[in-house]
């Protein structure tokens, strides 16, 4: 089975096995998308004034979970990983097995988004990189949950961060109308990045 590497902090260099497919869903985030992903966090947390060790992470579609792997490896205060096919939650499973302040959801994060407790971080990190069709069978759920998921932030009076992979020329327009956003174009990926609490910040 093919596996994906943790690319940074005390996991560097630890394999993940790639699960099989799941319809609608890659396996992984290549190299370039999951850098430039990195590199806005460090660069908002920069901002902040913060350092993962203070920040609440989220993936709500973990798929593989490097992606949590890697928020694991550089020390989050709290790692939160979502889930649903079995298969992948399995492996998520024995990944994270026993480690201190993971918690890992086998739900539908559409559903289930906010149902977890508040705790001590200073900040919040949410990445989202859902099956494909669940933006074009089943967009309004995406965007109710965008746009709970922001406002439940806004109430926070912390600082946050949202972060959406989207297939290539996926229409926003509609998803992000009540949600202020910016569209960062890595090749042929789109990262959709909101937070903070207005246009401005996005703008630094």
């Amino acid at each position: 089975m093919k596996g994906l590497r943790v690319s940074q902090g005390k996991w560097k260099g630890k394999e993940i096995p790639s699960p099989p497919d799941v319809s609608g869903h890659l396996n992984f985030t290549n190299s370039l998308v999951k850098k430039a992903i990195f590199s806005l966090m460090d660069s908002r947390l920069l901002s902040w004034g913060l350092s993962f060790e203070s920040v609440l992470f989220c993936d709500y579609f973990a798929g593989s979970g490097q992606i949590s792997a890697e928020a694991y490896s550089l020390s989050v205060k709290r790692l939160l990983t979502y889930e649903l096919d079995q298969t992948r939650f399995r492996n998520l499973h024995t990944l994270f097995r026993g480690l201190p302040n993971v918690q890992l959801f086998r739900k539908d994060a559409t559903k289930h988004a906010l149902k977890w407790e508040l705790g001590e971080e200073s900040a919040y990190i949410f990445y989202l990189d859902p099956p494909y069709t669940y933006w074009s069978e089943t967009p309004m759920r995406m965007k109710e949950m965008l746009e709970d998921l922001y406002q439940f932030c806004l109430s926070t009076n912390k600082p946050f961060l949202i972060l959406c992979q989207i297939p290539e020329h996926q229409s926003t327009k509609n998803i992000w109308v009540n949600v202020p956003y910016k569209i960062r174009e890595y090749g042929s990926h789109f990262i959709i990045e909101t937070g903070y609490g207005s246009m401005e910040n996005l703008e630094e």
